[in-house]
């Protein structure tokens, strides 16, 4: 059976400039750790990073709301003044639609999606993983919206994972576990592995030793843009999330 799928995906991929039609589709993600802090900040620069709008723009927040009340009983009022901050800074030339968002305890994805895309778009689905206190709690763990643009299904992730310089063997699994658990709300057995592409975002608590950079190298790489070349040497030998990360690719 396997020979036999692997050989009709073999032939599809030979043909499929006849039955596809590959179009541009272009993603901003932005996350953001506000620490508690209710929302103040003008968002617009960073929802419009040129002069091309986006045609999606994924917003992740983590430590949403610090208190108590939040982490057992779930309930932030700092959800609405947040989603009317993101609507707030939406690049104002473009017409946006709200497509979903999704809040476990202080982590939060608010996806939007250019008008003219809506009718493109179906089965808009959420789902969440804890990963915290006793791997139950909500103040670690991630969130994520999944859907499909015309044939192709992607997933937006974004996740609080486990803090400090030690723990990265936690770290890791935190991430192994969202992968895996992570459900979805139209059916329990839809889980991540059905996405054509997934996009991963968050305050991933992984650091940057002294012996991989400097704090001045980093600014100079940064105002270069050389940043992803130094991450792929540091991500792929300090992570485990090659499935996510294809640091072959950045």
């Amino acid at each position: 059976k396997q020979w036999y799928q692997r050989r009709v995906r073999g032939l599809l991929n030979q043909r499929k400039s006849a039955f596809t039609n590959l179009q541009p589709c272009r993603v901003l993600c932005m996350t953001w750790n506000v620490n508690g802090q209710l929302p103040t900040e003008d968002l617009s620069t960073v929802l419009a990073v040129d002069d091309r709008s986006s045609d999606v723009i994924c917003v992740g927040f983590q430590e949403l709301d610090l208190s108590p009340d939040t982490l057992i009983r779930g309930d932030s009022s700092r959800e609405i003044l947040w989603l009317e901050k993101v609507k707030e800074g939406l690049p104002e030339d473009t017409p946006y639609t709200l497509l979903k968002h999704v809040r476990l305890v202080g982590i939060m994805l608010v996806v939007y999606v250019r008008k003219s895309l809506v009718s493109m778009i179906s089965e808009v689905h959420v789902g969440n993983v804890s990963t915290g206190i006793m791997g139950m709690l909500g103040n670690k763990g991630g969130v994520s919206v999944k859907f499909n643009i015309d044939m192709t299904t992607i997933a937006i992730i974004n996740s609080h994972l486990a803090a400090h310089p030690e723990m990265v063997d936690r770290r890791n699994q935190d991430y192994r576990d969202i992968y895996t658990r992570m459900r979805f709300s139209n059916d329990e057995g839809d889980s991540l592995k059905g996405s054509d592409i997934i996009i991963w975002m968050g305050d991933l608590n992984y650091r940057l030793l002294s012996e991989d950079v400097s704090g001045e190298e980093l600014r100079a790489m940064a105002e270069r843009w050389e940043i992803p070349l130094m991450l792929k040497s540091v991500l792929c030998r300090y992570l485990d999330l090659m499935i996510v990360l294809h640091c072959s690719r950045f």
